[in-house]
């Protein structure tokens, strides 16, 4: 092959793996929200359930913060 078609080849090969590791990035971050979107939920409503107000607004603040 040509050293050019090399090069191209080579360039989109680069492409594709960036673009990959950055779809792997997002979803592995979706997925953390997602896990700690839940867990917030879960805090918040056992505080509710205790009436511990300082507990309630910790996960509320870090749930807004997601």
């Amino acid at each position: 092959m040509e050293k050019r078609t090399i090069n191209i080849l080579s360039q989109k090969r680069a492409f594709l793996d960036a673009i990959n590791d950055l779809s792997s990035d997002m979803v592995l971050q979706d997925s953390i929200k997602a896990y700690y979107r839940e867990l917030y939920n879960e805090k918040i409503e056992t505080a509710l359930i205790v009436k511990d107000k300082e507990t309630f607004i910790k996960y509320t603040d870090l749930l807004n913060e997601l």
